[in-house]
């Protein structure tokens, strides 16, 4: 009897993004304005520490459904079939994230958000990991997925367990779990006496997952937009209030071109010469996932200038207004240095310039805050757009003799 055909991408052949991939990416529009609104109901530290925690776990999920899929050939049913299905625990998951921190789960309190995101979560985690065990049969890669289904299992134990609990217990336990996946992944998921077979030489296709991560930033810089639009539609309009929709646009529009114009070229230009793309692209998908961070405080710093323009800025507010956007350039400046080796200074110094001036503007209002972060992202951008002017200009010619 013959063997069915392999679920997996041969080697020689290269991906591309299909449209079953970009259909799945559409669940995380929403899923990004969730989280920025769990932020935005609760401008505290603790708010803050509840974020990171959802859209790490968040965050994990995508990518790890990116990076398998990029073994895998997304043209055959089943492979699309499964991803259809992650999408829906996916929108499961999003939905549950505004009161994932909610009142303690009940047993037969099937209706708790909770439970359901926990059950999303877990549906995504342990389903394509299985699913990948059965895929990569026969393939060296298999070992790899065993173990991380093994990792699943355990660190799914401390999601179930943190449902029952309530507050900083919950908050703590998840975060722990959290903590013990991302260690897993970059340890490789070792297990003992069962080393991880993955490696830097493991098929994968850097292309298609830099054209993820792109795809995903544009996603997460959507949410941004309507943000800023939908609560501009909902305050009255005033000088202020448009001032504030122009700073918060002003800012926006310094991210996109920040990735595309400087940070994703250097990016392509290293993976076409690197001996390790699988260590590039990893550092790459940190980047995505710290930048994306930064945006998320950059739309709830923006969306509190619109709402409350004239209001005095709080210890939380100016973190975030002004932490955010150095978050975002701490996070290129770290893949462009492992990309290309050089110090890229324009983004150092707008790092200095956003932590001079959260103190020099913290007796101001939130407007003004805004402001100052914006002009500081577009100065980053403008010394990008002089860099890139500077390496095409034609080499000056020598003067005839």
């Amino acid at each position: 009897m013959s063997q069915p055909p392999s679920l997996v991408r041969p080697r020689e052949v290269a991906r591309s993004v299909v449209p079953v991939e970009l259909f799945f990416d559409l669940v995380y529009v929403f899923t990004v304005s969730q989280l920025s609104q769990l932020l935005a109901s609760e401008l505290s530290w603790r708010g803050i520490a509840q974020t990171v925690v959802l859209a790490l776990a968040v965050m994990y999920a995508w990518f790890m459904t990116v990076w398998t899929s990029n073994w895998l050939d997304v043209e055959r049913r089943q492979v699309q079939l499964l991803l259809l299905g992650l999408m829906f625990a996916t929108l499961l998951m999003a939905a549950s994230v505004l009161e994932a921190f909610g009142s303690p789960f009940e047993v037969l309190g099937i209706g708790e958000r909770a439970g359901l995101f926990v059950i999303g979560y877990l549906a995504i985690q342990l389903g394509r990991t299985a699913f990948a065990v059965r895929a990569f049969r026969g393939h060296r890669l298999q070992d790899h997925f065993v173990n991380a289904l093994a990792w699943e299992f355990g660190t799914g134990l401390l999601w179930i367990a943190g449902i029952f609990a309530d507050g900083d217990a919950r908050l703590a336990i998840w975060a722990l779990a959290v903590a013990l996946t991302y260690g897993g992944v970059i340890a490789g998921h070792p297990l003992p006496g069962r080393r991880s077979p993955f490696s830097s030489d493991s098929q994968i296709y850097a292309e298609h997952l830099l054209e993820r991560f792109r795809l995903f930033f544009l996603i997460a810089l959507g949410e941004t937009v309507l943000t800023i639009g939908g609560t501009f539609v909902d305050v009255p309009i005033d000088f202020r209030t448009v001032v504030a929709l122009s700073a918060a646009f002003l800012g926006t529009v310094p991210l996109w071109w920040c990735y595309f114009h400087r940070a994703e070229r250097v990016g392509i230009e290293a993976v076409g010469v690197t001996a390790d793309a699988s260590r590039l692209v990893a550092v790459g998908n940190y980047t995505l996932i710290a930048m994306v961070l930064g945006i998320v405080a950059i739309a709830v710093g923006d969306e509190q200038a619109l709402v409350h323009p004239a209001s005095a800025g709080t210890t939380v507010t100016t973190v975030l207004i002004f932490g955010g956007p150095a978050l975002f350039l701490l996070a290129q400046l770290a893949f462009m240095r492992q990309a290309s080796g050089e110090a890229h200074r324009a983004r150092l110094a707008g790092c200095a310039a956003l932590v001079l001036l959260a103190v020099a503007t913290a007796p101001f209002s939130v407007l003004v805050n805004v402001i100052a972060a914006s002009l500081v992202l577009l100065g980053v951008a403008i010394a990008d757009t002089l860099a890139e002017d500077a390496g095409l200009a034609p080499p000056p010619t020598e003067p005839p003799a």
